[in-house]
This record gives C-alpha cells, structure tokens and sequence, in this order.
C-alpha cells in the first residue's frame, strides 16, 4: 500500500498541529509525507518519520 500523507489538512491559518509521526509497520507499504506535503517518507528504510510543527 502506497499513501501520499498520513495526515491531510487545511492550509489556512490558525491551523496548526506538534508531534506528529507516520510508522510503517513491518516496513510493509510507503507513507509518503506526515502531513499534506511535508515530513518525509516512511518506508521499511525509514520506519518512522517526525513533524515537530506545523507549519
């Protein structure tokens, strides 16, 4: 399973999100960002990925 964002937001302000992870479990499938386009990805090679803040 392939997703684009673990987490899919408005991007307008006042909205903010701390602490954020994405985990792929096992390292079976491929989350490509944390939240709308940011964070990086997490795969089997980067099991887990951070967000401190949002923007």
């Amino acid at each position: 399973m392939v997703v684009d964002r673990s987490f899919e937001v408005p991007d307008t302000p006042g909205v903010r999100f701390h602490g954020l992870v994405s985990v792929s479990l096992g390292g079976v499938g491929t989350i490509a960002n944390v939240i709308n386009n940011t964070g990086g990805t997490a795969n089997a090679a980067n099991q887990q990925r951070y967000v401190v803040n949002y923007p």
